[in-house]
């Protein structure tokens, strides 16, 4: 240890200025980030941004859906007042939609993308005055199936194994929360996958029987 005198003769410690000296030089070589620091930290960043686009993607599909389920039950108020009026629910009245030969019934379609935004669909109601605007599907989303029929509607007599006349409506869903159990019990087994199994949570089937 070094001690020496000052002007003022008072004592200092060498060996404490030279470890003083060693602590702010190697406060000085960490001033900055290393390498190896900053591409970690890159890494983290891009996690999280990639984590919040796809929980933002989810999220829009999602209220999609939202709007799916609330356009197509709008359809149904539309096809009750129908059934008030007339006792039976309407024929699909569009013969012309492309790829809507399903399960040997030829459905009206109401979308925009396959079919025109100006295609007709459920005619009947907007003429009656039960719905003001015909909702459509608006996206190139397609049903477990394939088809692009979609929105679609039919009446539809004994349809799946199921007695009677049926109107039936039918929409997809992008994300696996759609209503579920919509469809019949007397449809089950049959060749109709809508509604059932592992596409239930993906679309949305609504059977509604003529009393």
């Amino acid at each position: 240890m070094l001690i020496y005198k000052n002007a003022n003769n008072s004592i200092r410690l060498g060996a404490f200025r030279i470890s003083e000296a060693r602590r702010a030089k190697a406060r000085c070589s960490h001033a900055g980030f290393t390498i190896i620091e900053l591409l970690v930290v890159i890494a983290i960043i891009g996690i999280l941004a990639s984590t919040v686009v796809v929980t933002s993607l989810k999220g829009m599909a999602q209220s999609r859906d939202a709007r799916r389920i609330q356009e197509l039950y709008q359809i149904v108020h539309g096809l009750q007042l129908y059934w008030a009026t007339y006792e039976r629910y309407p024929d699909g009245n569009d013969d012309n939609d492309t790829g809507c030969d399903i399960h040997g019934v030829r459905w009206d379609a109401g979308n925009a993308l396959v079919n025109g935004a100006d295609d007709p669909f459920v005619q009947p109601l907007l003429a009656e005055g039960f719905l003001n605007i015909a909702p459509k599907e608006w996206l190139n989303i397609i049903d477990p199936n394939g088809s692009q029929c979609i929105y679609r509607y039919a009446r539809v007599e004994n349809p799946c194994g199921c007695d009677g006349w049926y109107a039936i409506l039918y929409g997809v869903c992008e994300s696996p929360y759609c209503p579920t159990g919509e469809r019949p019990t007397c449809c089950d087994g049959s060749s109709w996958t809508e509604g059932t199994g592992a596409n239930d949570p993906y679309d949305i089937a609504i059977f509604l029987k003529e009393r």
